[in-house]
């Protein structure tokens, strides 16, 4: 299976979480995803597995 997001947006109110964001992981790959708090690694996983929705992409 592939994992394909394209240019994803996504805030809260006026906080601009994902600004963009293209990411591909293909069959067989392994994706670290790495940051300080809230910088949006789990608002990226949320819109991956659908529990929240982007407002662009």
């Amino acid at each position: 299976m592939m994992i394909r997001v394209q240019k994803i947006w996504k805030s809260y109110g006026k906080l601009q979480v994902l600004k963009g964001l293209d990411l591909i992981v293909n069959e067989g790959e392994t994706l670290v995803i790495l940051g300080r708090s809230g910088v949006g690694k789990s608002v990226l996983l949320k819109q991956i597995i659908g529990l929240e929705t982007p407002d662009e992409g």
